[in-house]
């Protein structure tokens, strides 16, 4: 396929096969790219754009919330643990996943005797790996010392604060998750040729990650966020009225919309999810009630499904 450029009356035609993404360095956690050729200007406007989707949509995996053998909440002492539940919390906070499920997942740590803990004491699954297993956790100080921690794994975008979420299950402490998994992206421009011409840009990324996810797989998800964005000034779409449409077409059942169309947190979907509430029809036949039941779903998430429902002419006792 080839891509027609008009600049000044003159036709230029780039033939897309001779445009490279070339991999300069590699490692886990760390990739150098080169993008050419790019139109005269593009260079910037394409690092820039990249480099700020890297950092803002890329999702990752982190530990949302801990249940400690011992520990009824943040400060209790534990005996034969040097460092104090903050510390604990703070360093777990460290550890990093490979988990591409939507749904939260969980590991247990344990650990006995004198030692250092790490991260490569957590028994991993074949779908959720470690991918720092020599993050510091605790220090056990004897042969009696003992740790043992449940962690709950969730996929998800951006930052969540601890103090936006709640939990009824006595123990289990909540802790601020940063899913992000791109630490780090600069570019920078360089001119280059095609043929004879020379007004063309080669763009240079550099891209580093904490190890869970493939710099170049990073660098294609944010591309694809890119162009999702940008597809929506040339055929947008309103998403309110897809929603009106589909919910008055008689040929249509609420049990065939998903609580995914009601803008809830990734954490309270998934929540809703596993108690087996996944459709619209779902949370109306169960009630308001019986909803309010379900594991970390609290009455802020409650308003937003009653404002969403009472929208779409829904009702619910």
């Amino acid at each position: 396929m080839n891509i027609t450029l008009v600049k000044k009356g003159e036709k230029n035609v780039i033939d897309t096969s001779k445009f490279h993404i070339n991999t300069v360095k590699t490692s886990q956690g760390y990739g150098k790219f080169e993008l050419y050729p790019l139109i005269g200007g593009f260079g910037h406007t394409l690092g820039n754009s990249l480099r700020r989707v890297l950092l803002i949509t890329v999702p990752g995996a982190a530990i949302t919330r801990i249940r400690i053998d011992g520990a009824n909440h943040l400060f209790t002492t534990l005996p034969g643990v040097k460092e104090d539940l903050v510390d604990v919390s703070l360093n777990l906070k460290k550890v990093k996943f490979t988990y591409n499920k939507d749904e939260p997942t969980v590991l247990i740590l344990e650990k006995n005797g004198a030692g250092v803990v790490t991260a490569a004491d957590i028994a991993d699954t074949e779908v959720c790996k470690v991918s720092n297993p020599d993050q510091h956790i605790a220090t056990l100080s004897d042969a009696k010392s003992s740790l043992k921690i449940e962690l709950t794994i969730e996929r998800g975008v951006g930052y969540t604060l601890a103090r936006e979420q709640k939990t009824d299950i006595v123990g289990e402490i909540i802790l601020d998750a940063n899913f992000t998994p791109v630490l780090k992206a600069n570019y920078s421009v360089e001119p280059t040729r095609l043929g004879k011409k020379s007004n063309y840009d080669k763009l240079i990324m550099e891209i580093w990650t904490d190890g869970s996810i493939d710099p170049l797989m990073a660098l294609k998800m944010a591309a694809k966020d890119l162009i999702s964005s940008l597809r929506q000034i040339v055929d947008p779409k309103d998403f309110e009225e897809e929603v009106i449409t589909i919910s008055s077409n008689p040929a249509f059942s609420v049990g065939e919309i998903s609580i995914e169309e009601i803008e809830l947190p990734l954490r309270v979907t998934n929540a809703l999810k596993k108690a087996g509430f996944t459709t619209i029809d779902h949370l109306i036949k169960a009630g308001r009630l019986e909803v309010s039941k379900a594991k970390n779903v609290g009455e802020k998430s409650l308003k937003v499904i009653d404002i969403w429902l009472k929208e779409k002419n829904f009702n619910w006792k």
